[in-house]
């Protein structure tokens, strides 16, 4: 008699796999032809303003008429640049890298202004510019005789002397080169108080012969002069008399002060906000 076989051995339990999303196999689709990448619209860069570099000497001149050529400039849209736009601390290089990158500069001579040797180092580099063909000058005399700084005369001759006498012998003699840009840049055409002797009269001939050498200076609709408006306002407010009657049946207001002056106020309120 056979001995019995052993059991089968357990099987052991399967568990069922997790079913893993089925994968599309899926070509991507070429660009249409006429499809192209959408961009954000651009608009055109402003121009740049030119700049004007403003070289004089003297505190009473930057509290006083060079304060005024500045704003009359700025307010006709000109970037304008003086010394005191500077950080402080820096050297005369900066102010070349200025010169350099302006298109005009404004020379005010005045009776100090050769009593500084950073002014006439800045004109030397005024001229050399110009000589390049890289910048245009104007030279402006205020309050100074045109002839004495052609020549050296008076105060502004005597200041010239001083600074020289003041220079080291180890510095770089510059006297022949000052000599040289002041006579090159008074000989150009300018402006002279001699002829415009009220100051506002000649920051405004300044102001309109910069606008006209400069390439491009962004202008500004011409305002009526304030009189004018007033006149038409007045006139406006005294047609209504006779308008308001087609309208309204009480017209009374109409021909009260407290119209008129309310017309005077709507004015100047437009002025201010246009």
């Amino acid at each position: 008699m056979d001995p019995p076989s052993p059991p089968p051995p357990p099987i052991p339990e399967s568990r069922p796999r997790p079913l893993s999303p089925p994968v599309l196999l899926t070509r991507p689709r070429p660009p249409l032809p006429y499809a192209r990448p959408l961009q954000p619209p651009q608009s055109l860069p402003p121009r740049p303003r030119p700049q004007v570099f403003v070289s004089f000497r003297g505190k009473e001149l930057r509290h006083g008429f060079v304060s005024h050529v500045v704003k009359a400039l700025r307010i006709a849209g000109v970037n304008v640049f003086i010394d005191s736009n500077e950080m402080k601390g820096r050297d005369l290089q900066n102010l070349f890298k200025r010169i350099e990158n302006s298109k005009m500069a404004l020379v005010i001579f005045s009776d100090r202004f050769s009593e500084s040797d950073w002014c006439l180092n800045e004109l030397v580099k005024i001229d050399d510019c110009v000589k390049e063909g890289k910048l245009t000058v104007i030279p402006v005399f205020y309050r100074v005789n045109t002839d004495d700084v052609k020549n050296f005369k008076g105060k502004f001759g005597s200041c010239f002397i001083e600074t020289v006498q003041r220079q080291s012998p180890k510095e770089e003699p510059m006297a022949e080169r000052w000599v040289n840009s002041v006579k090159s840049i008074s000989s150009k055409t300018g402006f002279t108080s001699e002829v415009h002797r009220i100051d506002s009269y000649l920051v405004d001939a300044i102001v309109r012969d910069v606008k006209r050498q400069l390439p491009y200076v962004p202008t500004k609709e011409k305002e009526l002069p304030i009189e004018t408006e007033i006149f038409f306002a007045l006139v406006l407010a005294g047609l209504c008399n006779f308008i308001a009657p087609l309208i309204f049946n009480d017209t009374s207001f109409y021909k009260t002060p407290q119209w008129f002056v309310g017309v005077l106020f709507l004015v100047l309120i437009r002025r201010k906000f246009a």
